[in-house]
């Protein structure tokens, strides 16, 4: 037997949530989806074939873990766009050490 969960979604950290989803748990064993009104809870669910979302008392976890652990990555087209910057300036001046032909003066380096 399952009971069906009617969740209000505050934050979600990954996939495509709606503001509210219908939650399937399991009825009258160990493992039921006890509801809590007013506080917030994080839920690891997953997806039955028919597209229900499903949870089991094993799916609660700490909210606030869960958005640390497992939000979605942000920045990702900033950080490709500072590494092409680094990879070119390090490209310049590699170029133009060849191109000067100049080796650094190290201390401690073996003679050409």
């Amino acid at each position: 037997m399952q009971r069906v969960l009617t969740v209000e979604v505050d934050q979600r950290v990954k996939g495509d949530v709606d503001a509210r989803i219908f939650v399937r748990s399991p009825s009258g064993s160990d493992c039921d989806l006890l509801g809590t009104r007013n506080e917030p809870v994080g839920l690891l669910l997953t997806r039955a074939p028919d597209g229900a979302w499903q949870g089991t008392a094993c799916s609660v976890v700490a909210p606030g873990q869960l958005v640390a652990e497992g939000g979605e990555p942000r920045g990702g087209v900033i950080k490709v766009g500072i590494g092409i910057l680094i990879l070119g300036l390090v490209l310049l001046w590699a170029l133009r050490r060849l191109k000067r032909g100049a080796r650094p003066d190290l201390p401690g380096a073996p003679e050409p």
